[in-house]
């Protein structure tokens, strides 16, 4: 039980205890590979969090309970039950953060313990609690260890597991380690360490997911952007870390979904968070990001962006292709360009199970928690990492808008590659927009952020189809041919229309002034 776990049981679980947990898949091998680690080999055996875990998840038949991110559960081993009833935070990062509280039962549901609790709201609706009822099951075979790393206490556990739903099963082994004692970032560092025993991959699947997952197919929708909402007082450090688990999250929980279904949505979702964390850096770069470690995530990075172009390219050209109906090619053709979206996918099937790229997200996870940038340097690097985010990015979004101001004033007398470029600018400002726009909270400043990012949306997109036009590309072979004199009309009235919304652009009231 972790400290503050025991805290709970002494002042009511009004005090909201939380569990701070990281989630790790074996992606090959077996958890044996794990027991030659030295940091495992002396760790303290913790015999009872061991054994045999059986544990039944309730919920309704429409999951009332799992759209509020809530799980009820009651674990048995050797004869005692408990109940556990978990709540997800305000933002899903990549170390689960949820709110937990635990109480011993005789075996049945002790609802009167969920008072003061997220769930406690939610049964106050009487239809809601009558029928509440078992949902599906979880049995683990569980190695739990208590390891010291630096100056913290973390619990290992070591779980091969089954989860059953309706008439369907599924089995993984996954490692967990939870947070007793010191800060999140030593559980981000105690992965990379084990990492060199057994490959693992970053996991932000619980076990209570993988069952409504069995009963519910719908649940392997695509992780969209989550909105970003920081407090008016954060600091550079604090608003960075924040966007950038976001992001980090977005792209490890559709890269879940590309490997299991490969599914073009899922793909599109998981480079979106990819190239938000590129932004992200891009954005703090010369405030936060300057130190040696960071130059090495950032190429990391780009190589990860790199290794899902050629999916994703041919997913969006097939998508394009069969909206054109009667100027779509061939059937022969067809066959061709899909048998090269098969190649493509295998080969990035191939690259997500590659021990690099799972080290990279490992890495890149742990440089957000705990990098040499939290610490690196003197005051002049403290400073800028309590500087406050509100004033960072009403200077940052009045340089990056000046420049697009600039070069908007030419954009027919430019060449393609600045145009390119322009499209860079703006989806940068976009994203830090999106990133950092919730600091200025005035009513003013929300309508005027509604329609800058609107704006910028827009641009991004005429922006793109006039790059689109002016690459081609080497599928361009495949397309119905088009005349010239048709080329220039499209990019003429494309130019209309980035005109168009550079000017409001340009006339449109800054929302951080």
């Amino acid at each position: 039980m972790s400290a503050s776990k025991e805290k709970s049981k002494q002042q009511g679980v009004s005090d909201s205890p939380r569990e701070i947990e990281l989630k790790l898949e074996l992606a090959s091998g077996t958890a044996e590979d794990l027991l030659t680690h030295p940091l495992i080999e002396k760790a303290q055996p913790l015999p009872r969090q061991s054994g045999q875990l059986h544990a039944v998840y309730f919920d309704t038949d429409d999951h009332a309970l799992h759209r509020e991110g809530i799980s009820l559960r009651i674990r048995r081993r050797n004869g005692k039950a408990i109940q556990t009833i978990k709540a997800e935070g305000p933002h899903k990062g990549i170390a689960m953060d949820r709110g937990e509280w635990e109480t011993p039962v005789d075996g049945e549901l002790d609802l009167s313990a969920a008072a003061g609790t997220p769930l406690g709201k939610l049964i106050a609706d009487e239809d809601l609690l009558a029928n509440i009822k078992p949902a599906f099951t979880v049995e683990t075979e569980r190695r739990a260890f208590e390891a010291k790393f630096d100056t913290a206490m973390i619990e290992v556990a070591l779980d091969r597991a089954k989860a059953s739903g309706g008439d369907k099963t599924v089995t993984f082994s996954e490692i967990e380690l939870e947070l007793r004692q010191g800060h999140a970032g030593a559980l981000f560092a105690l992965a990379r360490h084990l990492s060199e025993t057994a490959p693992l991959r970053l996991s932000t699947v619980a076990k209570s997911e993988r069952g409504y997952r069995l009963l519910d197919g719908e649940s392997l929708r695509p992780a969209r952007a989550e909105k970003i909402e920081l407090p008016k007082d954060a600091t550079c450090a604090e608003a960075f870390q924040v966007i950038a688990r976001s992001c980090l999250a977005q792209m490890v929980q559709n890269e879940a979904l590309v490997r299991l279904t490969q599914e073009p949505a899922a793909l599109h979702q998981m480079r979106v968070g990819l190239r938000r964390l590129r932004a992200a850096i891009s954005l703090f770069k010369t405030q936060l990001l300057t130190d040696p470690e960071s130059a090495e995530i950032r190429d990391n990075l780009r190589w990860a962006g790199q290794s899902l172009g050629a999916a994703r390219d041919l997913d969006v050209f097939i998508e394009r292709l069969r909206s054109m109906d009667d100027a779509a090619p061939d059937p022969s053709q067809m066959e061709e360009i899909e048998r090269r979206r098969t190649e493509a996918y295998r080969d990035l099937l191939e690259t997500l199970e590659s021990r690099r790229f799972m080290d990279v997200i490992l890495q890149t996870a742990a440089w957000i928690e705990a990098g040499t940038w939290m610490a690196s340097g003197g005051d002049g690097r403290k400073s800028a990492r309590l500087r406050p985010a509100r004033e960072f990015a009403a200077a940052e979004f009045s340089r990056r808008f000046k420049r697009i101001r600039k070069l908007a004033k030419h954009l027919r007398d430019i060449g393609d590659e600045e145009r390119h470029d322009l499209r860079i600018r703006i989806k940068k400002l976009r994203y830090g927009t999106e990133f950092l726009g919730s600091l200025f909270t005035s009513g003013k400043a929300r309508k005027r952020r509604k329609t800058f990012s609107s704006l910028l949306a827009e641009l991004q997109e005429h922006l793109g189809d006039l790059n689109d036009l002016a690459v081609g590309g080497a599928l361009a072979m495949y397309l119905p041919e088009v005349s010239p004199k048709r080329l220039e009309r499209q990019r003429e009235k494309l130019l209309d229309k980035s005109e168009a919304s550079l000017g409001a652009l340009s006339r449109a009231d800054p929302f951080w002034l």
